[in-house]
């Protein structure tokens, strides 16, 4: 082999061997590649999940943050609604409020409620009726009871003369508690407080300190403050609202306690911490340094954000009354919601199975993402939603018609609002309870679910009141009346509640759109007008709103903002009609009988304003003075003629009724004996046992009571032998048609004879011809009273003795 051979093997060896050499360095080149792509898809996957976790747990995070916020405001809104439900009381009460029914009250509305103070009522007083509040409430128990003045260090002192008072009168403080007679208008912060409430008709709150010093340190509470009007004044402006102010119902809460009693009693997630701090607090989640908040659900009060997971927080706010709190919240240290990157690390590691861990986790997250969606809605669903009868509430009934006014249904902008208030469901409360009328009124729900379309809209607004929302149809007016004589027949059918009968009815009053006008506000209002006066039609009936019923409530509130300023003004007076014996035609005494001179309209009849002095309450001071009035003028007869004065059943519910006739009777100097009082038997309709120890009482000091109207209702009889009357005063009704039915004789004769059975007088009204006189006479009836014999008149125009005695004569 010669060298060149061996030279060119050699070279090919080479050749070959960077052959080898390439080939190899292909084969690992895609494996490196591979795991090159495959760190940096990792690191890429890695750093992806990262992100996507951070995001995942923010919006899970915010999301339990946003429910905890919404437990939190519903269960605030639990404890405002209470204090509403106090206010109701004050203003749909005929009568004032005493103090016992007020504890009473209170006490079983915020039963178990943790967290709040103090309740308190706080009455608008003015200079004249200082003495009178103060009086009243040493009577009540609360002694050295006086209106004091608040210093701006938290000293108290006796409060100096003024126009206007806002003390505390009643109150669940024990009665030892120098809270009573606290002027709260003393205080600027708290007056401003009083006046956002009055000025706006609305829930005000104050973030207050409070007077108790506890361990050196005064410490803050929320107060919230209700405004309370005179029942059935008008509020729709400003004025309006200053002038039938009545007062305040005020609820003092220690915040931390009530929100932890919230979280408590809906079992709050204990992955966050939530933290509210005072109104005022600007900019929380932008602060480096935070002030201490009121409430903290972690046991270590953060102070600064080095504290706070990741920071990661949430910021919303807690609304009460009309102030806004601060509300933030952050997760919990090593809770279930900071982002631990666990997922990343473990696709960074696994690197190959990151495909299907992320379905996995997405399938889960999906999941995750939709139980909190539901979760959020079936909250939302809880805020419309009545709690008692299932059935939507107050909020959802308003955004409803909002809607189907805005953009329409059927028809459009054709609808009906139904107002319905059940008749006689306090009397199911008062003697079945409350466990019953709450049983009662999930029936009456039922029942009006089952007569409704599935596009109509049915709400509870509270108490026994709910409210139909009824779309449009080809004949709106016939619908709606349809419907409602449905509903009327199906509330009138027997309830069985508890094992009991219960038979109750509805009054319904209805507006429509667009007949009487498109504004929700004004459609509701009308509705109510419409309520009302199938209320005071009689009840279980329906109405529909005509233009005419605004201007009755117009005059209605002008007349009675006028009894107002004459009872103020003292423009009544008082005629007394004279009863005499038929046999001997002696005098025997004078009813009392009140007159009203209006300044512009002259005399006005008592039938014109005795209902509504009844149903204001106005009766009790009114009837006071009638019945002092008359004591004083009877002094001045001779001393064989009584004096009768009528009692009303809003005055015959007074505590105070015995204490008030005996005062008549010590400052006038009038006999007892001389003095009687006639009632109807619908005052003795209810407490029975009451009404007879009462009636007891006073026949004990000597007075004389007498049934007045008999014969016009469904128990005389009864009443007779179930209570101590003296006398029957029988109907007008019955003498005029004595000349002309005998059916009128027979039973005028059967009533004296069952009077004389039972040692009771009898007296006929409504005497007007000689000859009804002569007839009472032969039917042994004791004493007569009519035009035949003397018309109402004032006491100057009373004719003597023996022109009077002349007079009977003539007519006999």
């Amino acid at each position: 082999m010669s060298d060149q051979d061996q030279h060119s093997d050699s070279r090919g060896d080479q050749i070959e061997r960077r052959r080898i050499s390439g080939a190899q360095s292909g084969i690992y080149r895609p494996a490196l590649v591979a795991a090159a792509v495959g760190v940096l898809l990792s690191l890429a996957a890695a750093y992806a999940i990262a992100q996507w976790e951070e995001r995942v747990a923010k919006v899970e995070f915010e999301g339990v943050a946003e429910t905890q916020a919404i437990i939190l405001q519903n269960g605030m809104n639990e404890y405002t609604s209470r204090l509403v439900a106090l206010r109701a009381l004050f203003e749909s009460s005929n009568e004032e409020i005493t103090r016992s029914e007020f504890e009473t009250f209170s006490a079983r509305l915020f039963e178990q409620h943790r967290g709040i103070l103090r309740i308190g009522w706080i009455p608008k007083i003015n200079r004249k009726e200082r003495a009178e509040y103060e009086a009243a409430a040493i009577s009540d128990g609360v002694s050295g009871y006086q209106i004091k003045s608040l210093g701006a260090d938290g000293s108290i002192a006796t409060a100096p003369q003024s126009n206007e008072y806002f003390p505390v009168f009643f109150s669940n403080e024990p009665k030892t508690s120098r809270v009573y007679g606290l002027d709260y208008s003393t205080d600027p912060a708290r007056r401003a407080l009083l006046e956002r409430a009055r000025d706006n008709d609305q829930i005000t709150a104050l973030r207050a300190q409070l007077y108790e010093v506890k361990n050196g340190i005064r410490s803050f509470a929320v107060m919230i403050c209700l405004p309370v009007y005179v029942k059935g004044t008008s509020r729709t402006t400003a004025v309006d609202r200053r002038r039938n102010l009545a007062g305040f119902v005020v609820g003092i809460f220690n915040l931390p306690q009530l929100l932890q009693t919230i979280r408590t009693a809906t079992a709050a997630t204990p992955a966050i911490d939530v933290s509210v701090y005072a109104p005022g607090t600007n900019h929380i989640a932008g602060r480096k340094d935070l002030p201490l908040p009121d409430f903290a659900s972690e046991r270590q009060i953060p102070r600064s954000r080095s504290t706070f997971a990741k920071g990661q927080e949430w910021a919303g706010t807690l609304r009460i009354g009309d102030t806004s709190w601060p509300v933030q919240a952050t997760p919990a240290v090593n809770g279930r919601l900071i982002t631990h990157y666990d997922r990343s690390l473990t696709v960074l590691a696994a690197g190959i199975v990151i495909t299907i861990f992320l379905a996995v986790y997405l399938s889960l997250a999906s999941r995750n993402s939709r139980q909190l969606a539901l979760a959020n809605r079936r909250v939302l669903e809880i805020a419309q939603t009545d709690i008692l009868t299932g059935v939507p509430n107050r909020a959802y009934f308003l955004e409803q018609l909002e809607a189907l006014n805005s953009h329409g249904r059927g028809r459009k902008g054709t609808f009906s609002i139904l107002m319905l208030d059940l008749d006689r469901f306090k009397n199911v409360n008062d003697s079945l309870g409350h466990a019953a009328g709450d049983a009662l009124l999930r029936q009456v729900a039922d029942r009006l679910r089952s007569t409704l379309r599935g596009t109509d809209v049915l709400a509870r607004f509270g108490g026994d009141e709910f409210a139909i929302i009824q779309p449009g149809r080809n004949d709106q007016k016939a619908g709606s009346i349809d419907l409602a004589n449905r509903i009327s027949k199906l509330i009138a059918a027997p309830f069985l509640v508890q094992g009991h009968r219960v038979e109750i009815g509805t009054s319904i009053g209805i507006a429509m759109a667009p007949e009487h006008g498109n504004d929700e506000a004004q459609l509701l209002k009308k509705a109510d007008l419409a309520l009302y006066r199938s209320k005071s039609a009689g009840r279980n009936c329906l109405t529909l709103y005509d233009e005419a019923m605004c201007a009755e409530l117009e005059a209605r509130n002008t007349l009675e903002s006028d009894l107002r300023d004459a009872i103020a003004m003292c423009q009544f007076e008082v005629h007394y009609q004279p009863f005499f014996d038929v046999q001997t035609g002696d005098r025997r005494g004078m009813e009392a009988l009140v007159r009203w001179r209006h300044p512009t309209r002259g005399l006005i009849p008592p039938d014109q304003f005795i209902p509504l002095a009844e149903e204001t309450g106005l009766i009790v001071p009114l009837g006071e003075w009638v019945l002092r009035q008359a004591c004083d003028d009877a002094t001045f007869w001779p001393a064989d003629v009584r004096v009768a004065v009528n009692l009303s059943p809003v005055q015959f519910k007074q505590a105070e009724l015995f204490d008030v006739v005996q005062s008549a009777l010590r400052n006038s100097g009038l006999p007892p004996e001389r003095l009687e009082l006639e009632l109807t038997e619908s005052v003795l309709l209810e407490r029975a046992d009451e009404n007879h120890a009462f009636m007891e009482k006073l026949k004990s000091i000597g007075i004389s009571l007498a049934l007045d109207d008999f014969g016009t209702g469904y128990s005389s009889l009864s009443c007779l032998t179930a209570f101590p009357f003296d006398k029957i005063k029988i109907d007008k009704s019955f003498i005029g048609s004595l000349n002309k039915r005998q059916k009128s004789s027979a039973i005028i004769s059967s009533v004296v004879t069952l009077a004389c059975g039972l040692d009771m007088s009898v007296t006929a009204e409504g005497v007007e011809t000689p000859e009804q006189l002569e007839m009472l006479r032969t039917l042994g009836v004791n004493y007569a009273q009519g035009y035949l014999l003397g018309r109402p008149a004032p006491i100057a125009s009373l004719h003597e003795p023996s022109r009077s005695r002349r007079s009977r004569q003539d007519a006999a």
